[in-house]
């Protein structure tokens, strides 16, 4: 009787992100969702520029409404295209 080997391929995968900062244009990376270079946005930034509460801006974030780039430290980087059309269209909040 001949006895089956079994193998097990364990991978890993790493994803890179490259973002450009200066003075005059800020910080520039590249929005999957978008496919377009974007001005990157911390979280407080997207705050100041959209006017939506923190905890709003995570939620929407998580639902996919507005994008984002989590870092492994779990910090955001938003998309300050899809934070602008996402104001630009007239979303408001709730308990805001």
């Amino acid at each position: 009787m001949t006895r089956a080997k079994k193998i097990l391929i364990t991978t890993e995968s790493h994803e890179i992100f490259t973002l450009h900062i200066n003075a005059k244009n800020g910080a520039i990376g590249f929005c999957d969702k978008c496919e377009d270079k974007v001005e990157i946005l911390s979280l407080e930034q997207a705050v100041l520029q959209t006017g939506i509460h923190t905890r709003d801006i995570v939620r929407l974030v998580d639902s996919q409404q507005i994008h984002a780039i989590e870092t492994n430290s779990g910090h955001y980087l938003i998309c300050s295209v899809s934070a602008a059309n996402y104001v630009h269209e007239g979303n408001t909040t709730e308990g805001s």
